[in-house]
This record gives structure tokens, sequence and C-alpha cells, in this order.
């Protein structure tokens, strides 16, 4: 090959891969617009909004091993929302902390400033949240800490093991 064709051949090879990488980082850049007006509109409180960006066969799930960690649909979803709004003392509060995103999924880092019937209710939050290929968000998975959520909310008094400080290592 003659040093003209293969920069040719370099060029377009170089200009194939730019449009490859800028089109997923316009899928990535989407997934977390997505994901922010979600979280936005779970924060604060804004159902309408929130319902126009997720999918018909919409699911939440709460990891842990709560009464209330389990995978609900979207009628379920909002009475789980009612009834955890009804655990705190005031508003839901929270501080963004970060996103992470890739194409068809984003997680929101966030902290949670309330109070409970236990006192302070600051658990610290990661939300994913998972689109479907219309754009639309199927499912949100949710983890927390169990037992902040079990003192602060539910008022439970949890003990450990105490641990002898000789051998716990």
């Amino acid at each position: 090959m003659t040093m003209k064709k293969i920069t040719l051949l370099s060029i377009i090879l170089f200009a194939f891969s730019c449009s490859t990488i800028s089109e997923r980082e316009k899928r990535i850049n989407s997934m977390e617009e997505i994901a922010l007006k979600a979280y936005n509109a779970q924060m604060t409180g804004d159902i309408e909004t929130f319902k126009l960006l997720i999918s018909e066969d919409f699911t939440y799930t709460l990891n842990g091993e709560l009464d209330i960690s389990q995978t609900y649909a979207w009628d379920e979803y909002m009475k789980f929302a009612a009834y955890f709004g009804s655990l705190l003392k005031g508003e839901v509060g929270a501080e963004f902390g970060e996103i992470i995103a890739g194409e068809n999924a984003a997680i929101v880092f966030t902290n949670g400033k309330m109070e409970g019937i236990g006192g302070k209710y600051e658990n610290e939050y990661a939300l994913k949240y998972t689109v479907n290929s219309e754009g639309k968000i199927s499912n949100i998975k949710e983890w927390l800490s169990d037992i902040l959520l079990a003192t602060q909310l539910y008022g439970q008094q949890i003990e450990g093991v105490h641990i002898d400080p000789e051998k716990r290592f």
C-alpha cells in the first residue's frame, strides 16, 4: 500500500471510531439525563413527571431483609411510598451525591436528610435506574441500610453480639 492509501485508511478508521464513541457517549448522557429527571421527580414528589418517565411494566425493588424489602409494581410502589412517608417526621429530604451512568442504566448515590420516630434518619442510598429500548425506566433498584431504617423509622432496638476485642481479627 502506498503512504497516501494508508493515511486515508487511518483517517477513515479514526473518523469511524470517533462517531461510534460519540454515539455511545450520547446514549450514556441520555441515560444520565433520564435518571436525574426521575430522581428529582421522586425527591420533589412530582408524580406526573415521574410517571411520564416510566414504562408500563415498571417495577421498583427495595433490596434488603426488611418486611418492606421486595419488588413492587407501580400501584404497589405508590402505596409503599405513602407508607414510607408516614414513618417520617416532616418532609423527605435528600442530598445528591453522584451519578454513574452506562448506556442502559445509571446509579444515583444520595444521602437522606430526614427524621423518623427514632430520631435522625440520614441513610445513604444507591438507586439504580434501568431503561428499556423505548427510553423509559423499567426498573428502579434501591439499596440502603436496613439497620438504620429499622432503628430510626420503625423504632426498633438492635443490639449486636459483643465481640471479644482480643479475638475479633
